[in-house]
């Protein structure tokens, strides 16, 4: 009940704000901030037709939403937004970010941006442009386009040492547990041995005839596009070698994911590389250990998938974004870009994320 009646005085002040035009009196007495926007895939696009929702916005609203921000605030990429918010003067900045480097950021979004005239920053995972392999996330939403979820968890249980994982993730289809695939997923995120998971996930997909080169082709951008991209405007950031979650690694190997990924961007772009994103990007996913490295490495900044807005005073490799998709919402978006969360909660009421 709690958590509706937050909701709900979340919703009702946002669209105050937003219907009213006192957003923009509310950006004008707060501090200067820089707001991250986050996404992963913009569609239509064969690229991104099998992801789920969560991971998708369209074009045309992406569109509406840089549009709307373009005409009251200043809109950039990552690293030139945390340089102009140090600097101090001028507008509110406000950055787009798409994590890991599919082809319909290069085919979709890079033509958009660019009847914008605006930037953004895509973070590019560097095993998909050396190897073209691809996460086990990835054949996981494959399959399921060749099976069903039970069938999969079924299956799964034949072949995988874990057991209780197994147990775990059936559980939530014979009970009926809502959306069974989310919960699976995050049962082999967090619960499972990496490497068994691994391997069964990859005897899964040879059944069904998958071809890890054809889905890498499908899914993520080449060294051609990504220098494409970097030619039109968009500033390329580092994602590790492989999505690892790098507080599950030991301390010397997830320091070599987050270095080897810069190193290989470094070479195939020509530039320096001083953007980063942690993979996932939850509190849960990186580590002190991760955030130092980050450092060593070179990188400047490391974006998080924590909401909220950036200040002169945000550690900068702690920088906050705000998720957007299909279900995305201006009103909620620019509420917390004006200020607006921020000054509910000098009064004791946090309605952010």
């Amino acid at each position: 009940m709690k958590h509706k009646l937050k909701m709900a005085a979340r919703e009702f002040y946002a669209r105050l704000l937003f219907h009213t035009g006192l957003h923009a009196l509310v950006n004008a007495v707060m501090p200067r901030r820089l707001t991250i926007l986050a996404g992963h895939c913009v569609s239509p696009s064969p690229s991104s037709e099998h992801l789920p929702t969560e991971m998708k916005i369209d074009v045309a609203k992406l569109e509406s939403i840089l549009a709307w921000f373009g005409r009251r605030y200043e809109i950039c990429p990552i690293g030139p937004g945390v340089e102009k918010l140090k600097s101090g003067g001028g507008k509110s900045l406000v950055a787009l970010s798409m994590d890991d480097g599919y082809r319909d950021n290069y085919q979709v979004m890079l033509p958009m941006l660019q009847r914008l005239g605006v930037g953004a920053t895509v973070f590019l995972e560097s095993r998909p442009l050396d190897e073209r392999k691809v996460n086990w996330s990835h054949k996981f939403f494959w399959i399921l386009t060749k099976a069903s979820i039970v069938e999969f968890i079924h299956r799964y249980g034949e072949l995988c040492e874990d057991e209780r994982a197994y147990h775990v993730a059936n559980q939530y289809v014979t009970e009926g547990r809502e959306d069974p695939v989310y919960q699976f997923k995050r049962i082999l995120k967090y619960e499972t041995d990496p490497h068994d998971r691994d391997r069964v996930i990859d005897l899964i997909f040879a059944e069904h005839g998958g071809v890890e080169r054809e889905l890498a082709d499908l899914l993520y951008v080449t060294w051609d596009e990504a220098r494409a991209m970097q030619s039109g405007g968009i500033e390329l950031g580092g994602h590790t070698v492989s999505h690892a979650i790098l507080s599950k690694l030991e301390p010397a190997e997830a320091e070599r994911e987050i270095r080897e990924g810069r190193e290989s961007l470094k070479r195939g772009l020509g530039r320096d590389i001083p953007t980063f994103a942690y993979p996932w990007g939850r509190r849960w996913d990186f580590n002190e250990a991760a955030e130092a490295a980050v450092t060593r490495s070179g990188f400047k900044t490391a974006s998080t998938m924590h909401a909220g807005v950036n200040r002169p005073d945000t550690t900068p490799t702690r920088l906050h974004r705000l998720a957007i998709d299909e279900n995305a919402q201006l009103h909620l978006l620019v509420a917390e870009a004006c200020g607006g969360f921020a000054l509910a909660a000098k009064f004791g009421l946090k309605l952010s994320e």
